[in-house]
């Protein structure tokens, strides 16, 4: 029985996941409580720390040495061993977008709020940071640094308080293994992502449904995928029937291939990473996806193989990592769908593996065949 329109709340605007984080970064951690030369010295000396990581720094400019250019509302200058971008708009769009490539963003939390945050204990900051509190939701770390106990007003406010870590400013190592252990939690989970929604045409048959080992291929790829996933999707056309054990997503953006799989992927889960495979590359093993997924680095766009065939990274048996959806996105809106494309021109994890023969797909009745020999 449909329910009566009248009942229906209307909705101006589609319901879309939204990334996790705050107003700079998925991982935003906001230090405060202290002097901001201390927040900042500290903040330096862990980042300096996190060797494998890039971490950003966003502050207020306390001592200002030149004004803003009244005339460009966006500037852009090369430094030589570095690059600064001064714009007058600042929202968490605009904020996420220039902070994407960063692990983590540390703020300095007496001028910003952030989604998490360290507390420094400052007994000359005690009442600034009293009236606080409101910037205070997802406590990581305590840090005390001039006083013996935690301040009673935080004991009221946070009732998990034992259970976050405390630490003396002078404990550096024991300070950066705390947060070094914030951003491995932070990690994104790997769902797989199995491209299955070609058209087969120079096949002359559906590629999905080619058994070169004993079962259709979809299954093989997907079963393969899944031991390393938390669940696994089949990409599909929406013009597709398929019955599959597997989850199955139609692409939203039509027309687009693997492209269109991925960005659909995405906007399903943004804060998930995918480990994608094609159903075309039969020789894709075990032991190449465990590797692959050994080798993850999630400070990068996305980690991939050197095709020394192609001489290029290979797109479609990939991680890639939550940052690439914005980019993703970006290429799209500049006229581009080769995930190929978006991979050369990013910070990535490039493999490179002895067996390159592996990687190669079968895109016509010779090349399964051929294939098929192969596996015998």
């Amino acid at each position: 029985m449909k329910e009566p329109k009248e009942n229906i709340k209307h909705s101006k605007h589609a319901k879309l996941i939204k990334p996790t984080g705050g107003e700079f970064h998925r991982l935003e951690l906001g230090f405060l409580g202290a002097p901001c030369g201390v927040i900042q010295k500290i903040s330096t000396n862990i980042a300096a720390n996190l060797a494998d990581c890039k971490i950003g720094y966003i502050d207020a400019d306390h001592h200002p040495d030149e004004a803003a250019n009244q005339v460009f509302n966006s500037s852009y200058t090369d430094k030589q061993n570095f690059h600064r971008f001064d714009t007058d708009t600042n929202n968490r769009v605009v904020n996420q977008a220039m902070l994407n490539s960063c692990t983590a963003v540390f703020v300095n939390g007496n001028h910003y709020k952030t989604a998490s945050q360290v507390l420094i204990l400052n007994e000359k900051k005690k009442e600034s940071l009293q009236r606080k509190l409101d910037r205070i939701k997802d406590v990581k770390l305590i840090i005390k640094e001039d006083v013996s106990e935690v301040f009673d007003f935080l004991k009221v406010y946070l009732p998990n308080i034992d259970k976050i870590p405390t630490c003396q400013i002078t404990e550096t190592d024991e300070i950066t293994n705390i947060i070094q252990q914030v951003i491995a939690d932070a990690i994104p989970s790997l769902k797989g992502l199995i491209f299955a929604g070609g058209k087969s045409q120079r096949m002359g048959e559906d590629k999905g449904a080619i058994q070169y080992h004993g079962i259709d291929q979809r299954t093989y790829m997907a079963t393969l995928v899944d031991e390393f996933c938390t669940n696994t999707i089949l990409s599909i056309r929406t013009d597709q029937n398929i019955e599959s054990n597997f989850e199955t997503q139609e692409d939203l953006f039509v027309g687009l291939g693997p492209f269109g799989g991925l960005i659909t992927a995405f906007r399903n889960s943004p804060n998930t990473a995918f480990l994608t495979v094609p159903i075309d590359a039969p020789l894709i093993d075990k032991e190449l996806i465990q590797y692959l997924v050994k080798q993850r680095n999630p400070n990068k766009v996305a980690t991939c193989f050197y095709n020394p065939e192609t001489k290029f990274p290979e797109p479609l048996i990939t991680i890639w990592e939550p940052r690439a959806y914005p980019i993703l996105l970006h290429y799209l809106s500049q006229g581009y769908a080769c995930p190929r494309k978006v991979l050369i021109n990013s910070d990535i994890e490039m493999l490179k593996i002895e067996e390159h023969g592996k990687l190669v797909n079968a895109n016509t009745k010779e090349e399964q065949e051929k294939l098929k020999e192969m596996l015998k």
